[in-house]
C-alpha cells in the first residue's frame, strides 16, 4: 500500500474495506443515506472539506498535471480524446469520469484502462481512514473523487483528465489546479441546481476557469458565451473559441464511422477517422485537439505526426457515447440522458442509418425532461420501440413511456418489463441487417454494450457494481 508523506503522523489503526464489494456496499450505503435524507445527488461539496481531506492525504492531486472538463454534455467522450492524445505522446494519463456504465472501476482509468479492484480498494481505504479519524462525512461522488486523485498518484500518472459531476465552480473535483480548463458546450440540464437560464448555467459552469488558465470552449449560445468570456477575461485566462481559433469540418460518415478535417490556428489535419457516425464526435475530436496544442505550445507534451492523428480516435473506446457494434443487426448504444442529447442522437439516427430498419430499447429517469425527450426520439424514424424498466430509483413507468411515444408517432410500442429480455426482443425485431438502438439513461447503454459485447442475440447478466 502506498502511503503519501503526511502533514502529521495519521492514526491508521485499521484497514476500512478488505474487497471490492465492500467499497461498493459502502458507496450504495452513502447513496441509500442520502436518498432517505431527501438530499439531492449533486456532486457538490464544501470544497473546504474535500480540500482538507487531500491535504491529509498529502496533496496527491498536486502531484501531476491536471486538466479539467465541464459542460452540459460530451465531457467523457472529450476526457477520453484528450488522454488519447496525451498517451500518443508517450504520457501515462488517467482518466476520471462520471458516471460508470458498468462498474465503479471505469470512472477511475490508467492509460485506457480501468485500475484494478485492489488499487481501487487501496485508494478507498485512505479516503475512509481519514473520514473515521475526523469524523467527516463525504457523499459518495466526493469520496470517489479524493480516491481518484489517490489512485493515480499510486499509478505514477503524468496526467490526470478530470471530468465535473455536476456545474462546475461548487463541485467536488475544483480543487484541482488544472494547466487548462474546458468547457465542452452549454445546455440545459440540471435546472434544479444550476439554474433555469443558460446564462444561470454557464455562470456554474465558469467556476472551473483558475486565474491567467487557458481556456477550450465548445459550441454554445452567444449568451453563455459572454458569460464564460466575461468570466475569462476577469481571471486574464486566455480563451480558445470553436470557429475562431479552432474547428472540425468536412464530417463525412463512412459506414459505422467517419472522417472529417481539423483545425487548430493555421494547422490542418486532415482525414481524422472516428469509430462513430455522430457528427458531434468531429467536434470533441476538435476540442481535445485544441487543448493538446495549448500544452505542446508551452512544451509540456512532445509532438504526435500527422499519421499518428489520424488514426488515433479509430479505435477509442467511446463508453457508451454513440458507440456502435458491428453485428447483425447492428447496436448503437448511447447514453443520452437529457433533452439536448436526444436532440442530438434524433439527428443522428435519421441520417445514419437509411434503408435500415431501426428499433429502440428505450428507458428513461423521472428527474429528466422524459416527455420532450420521447418526442424527439420519435422523430428519428424507427419502426418500433421497446419500452423496459431498469432497477433504480427514479425510472419512469415503461407504460407512461410507451403512452408517450404512441401519442408523438404511429411508430409501434410494447413494453417488455426485464431489460435483457426487451434487448433480445429489439434483436428480433430489427432483423440481420437492422439497427438496435439502445439509450435513455447510461444504466440502459451499459446494459445494451454488455450485451451486444457478448452476443448479438445473447443474453447476459449485467454487473450492477
Amino acid at each position: 500500500m502506498l502511503t503519501l508523506e503526511p502533514r502529521k503522523q495519521r492514526p491508521y489503526w485499521a484497514i476500512p474495506f478488505s474487497s471490492y464489494q465492500q467499497v461498493t456496499d459502502f458507496l450504495r450505503e452513502i447513496e441509500t443515506a442520502r436518498i432517505l435524507k431527501g438530499q439531492p445527488s449533486d456532486g457538490t461539496v464544501s470544497l473546504g472539506t474535500l480540500a482538507r481531506c487531500l491535504h491529509e492525504l498529502g496533496r496527491p492531486d498536486l502531484r501531476y498535471r491536471t486538466i479539467h472538463v465541464t459542460g452540459t454534455n460530451g465531457k467523457t467522450t472529450v476526457c477520453r480524446m484528450i488522454a488519447a492524445l496525451l498517451q500518443a505522446t508517450g504520457m501515462r494519463v488517467g482518466v476520471y469520469t462520471s458516471p460508470h456504465v458498468t462498474h465503479f472501476r471505469e470512472r477511475m482509468a490508467v492509460n485506457g484502462c480501468p485500475i484494478s479492484e485492489e488499487e481501487l480498494v487501496d485508494a478507498c481505504n485512505h479516503v475512509k481512514a481519514y473520514m473515521d479519524w475526523k469524523g467527516v462525512q463525504l457523499g459518495s461522488f466526493e469520496f470517489l473523487t479524493a480516491a481518484a486523485f489517490f489512485a493515480f498518484h499510486a499509478a505514477q500518472v503524468e496526467y490526470a483528465v478530470v471530468e465535473v459531476g455536476i456545474g462546475g465552480g461548487q463541485d467536488a473535483t475544483n480543487v484541482i489546479a488544472p494547466e487548462v480548463s474546458v468547457v465542452t458546450n452549454v445546455d440545459y440540464d440540471h435546472m434544479d441546481l444550476l439554474g433555469e437560464t443558460l446564462e444561470q448555467i454557464a455562470g456554474e459552469k465558469a467556476g472551473v476557469i483558475k486565474p491567467m488558465t487557458p481556456v477550450v470552449c465548445g459550441p454554445m449560445a452567444d449568451g453563455p458565451r459572454r458569460i464564460i468570456g466575461s468570466r475569462a477575461v476577469e481571471l486574464q485566462a486566455p480563451v480558445l473559441l470553436i470557429g475562431q481559433h479552432y474547428e472540425a469540418t468536412g464530417f463525412a460518415r463512412n459506414g459505422f464511422g467517419g472522417t472529417c478535417s481539423l483545425r487548430v490556428g493555421q494547422k490542418v489535419w486532415d482525414r481524422i477517422a472516428l469509430n462513430s457516425p455522430a457528427d458531434f464526435m468531429a467536434t470533441n475530436a476538435a476540442l481535445a485537439l485544441a487543448v493538446y496544442q495549448v500544452l505542446h505550445r508551452r512544451g509540456l507534451v512532445r509532438d504526435i505526426t500527422d499519421s499518428e492523428l489520424g488514426t488515433l480516435f479509430k479505435d477509442m473506446d467511446l463508453g457508451a457515447c454513440c458507440e456502435v457494434f458491428h453485428s447483425a443487426p447492428a447496436v448503437l448504444v448511447n447514453g443520452a440522458q437529457n433533452t439536448p442529447a436526444a436532440a442530438a442522437l434524433t439527428s443522428v439516427l435519421r441520417h445514419a442509418f437509411e434503408g435500415r430498419r431501426m428499433v429502440f430499447v428505450l428507458s428513461l429517469g423521472s428527474k429528466k425532461e422524459y416527455a420532450k425527450m420521447i418526442k424527439l426520439l420519435a422523430g428519428a424514424g424507427a419502426e418500433r420501440a421497446v419500452f423496459t424498466r431498469w432497477p433504480y430509483e427514479g425510472s419512469v413507468e415503461p407504460e407512461v413511456l410507451a403512452s408517450l411515444w404512441r401519442a408523438n408517432t404511429h411508430a409501434a410500442a410494447e413494453i417488455v418489463e426485464d431489460p435483457a429480455a426487451a434487448f433480445d426482443r429489439a434483436v428480433e425485431a430489427a432483423g440481420s441487417f437492422g439497427v438496435v438502438v439502445v439509450t435513455g439513461s447510461v444504466q440502459i447503454a451499459g446494459l445494451g454494450r454488455t450485451l451486444a459485447e457478448q452476443s448479438p442475440r445473447g443474453t447476459a447478466k449485467l454487473s450492477l457494481r
